[in-house]
């Protein structure tokens, strides 16, 4: 039986692009701006220094992931962001002949690259990865993924599993170009979208296995992190269990995300993006899974 899944009202689930007053700062032209690290880690500094944050957050989209797949993206202007331009696959037999995303090349080097840079200069940098659906919806018409999952099972696994595989490999090269933090995030496949039994299956088979090896990441100078959709998924179905931590101060939940390296391994409280928030009480929700 299905369970009750709460969902998160999230603000920020579809924001990307780059402030006007930024892109006019640094006299950015695009689409070149969204693929040389060192300007990207030019727009990441002066964005903290705009919104007050404690932190460099890269990247300035949900595209980079499906993209290094194969997607055909549109890197548009900078105040909206890269999208989607067109289905790269058209069917669920070609997603079973996606490429291993190469780490070296294109855009998404090009963001670990500007990883690097920040880390270098001293900066606390945050890397937003994105999940299974939001990859998905910029590869394939996704009413096709639901339609093969009720004729062709082993299909799907082979393509979940998959990308599953490639998202923890992306973690791990985060993780080596000295990222404080992964923010895990996957709008798209929010309850209100795919519903509850293909959240829940998703959570169970995919997500959990996924969020395991990835907290297994976790140290003194590394911690993981969950948009608060996918933390009350884990949560509703009982794959997670809160676990309080007690800061013992008032502070800004970046920072307590920050604070909590080496004490836990997974926080997913309040989007990472909402730089300006503060924990009043000074605890913080860590997630353990089960």
């Amino acid at each position: 039986m299905v369970q009750k899944i709460v969902d998160y009202k999230c603000k920020s689930a579809d924001t990307a692009g780059i402030n006007e007053t930024i892109i006019a700062d640094l006299q950015l032209e695009f689409p070149e701006s969204y693929k040389d690290a060192n300007i990207m880690a030019a727009i990441s500094l002066a964005t903290k220094k705009e919104e007050g944050s404690r932190v460099c957050l890269l990247p300035f989209c949900h595209t980079v992931e499906a993209e290094a797949l194969g997607g055909l993206i549109n890197l548009s202007e900078g105040k909206f962001g890269p999208r989607a331009a067109a289905y790269a696959y058209n069917s669920v037999e070609e997603l079973l002949h996606l490429p291993e995303i190469d780490f070296n090349r294109g855009r998404i080097s090009e963001v670990l690259k500007a990883c690097q840079r920040l880390k270098a200069q001293g900066e606390l940098v945050v890397l937003e990865v994105s999940g299974f659906f939001t990859i998905l919806n910029s590869l394939i018409d996704i009413t096709k993924i639901f339609k093969a999952w009720r004729m062709d099972v082993k299909s799907i696994n082979q393509i979940f599993n998959f990308l599953a595989e490639n998202l923890y490999l992306f973690i791990v090269e985060a993780k080596k170009a000295g990222v404080a933090m992964v923010s895990y995030a996957d709008p798209a496949g929010s309850v209100n979208i795919i519903g509850p039994k293909y959240t829940e299956l998703i959570a169970r088979d995919y997500t959990l296995p996924l969020l395991k090896q990835a907290a297994a990441l976790a140290d003194n100078s590394f911690i993981f992190h969950l948009c608060p959709k996918t933390s009350l998924i884990l949560l509703s179905l009982g794959l997670a269990a809160r676990k309080s931590v007690d800061l013992g101060q008032r502070i800004n939940y970046v920072e307590a995300c920050l604070k909590s390296r080496g004490r836990e391994k997974i926080i997913g409280q309040i989007c990472i993006k909402d730089a300006r928030a503060m924990i009043n009480h000074g605890k913080i929700m860590a997630l353990q899974l089960v």
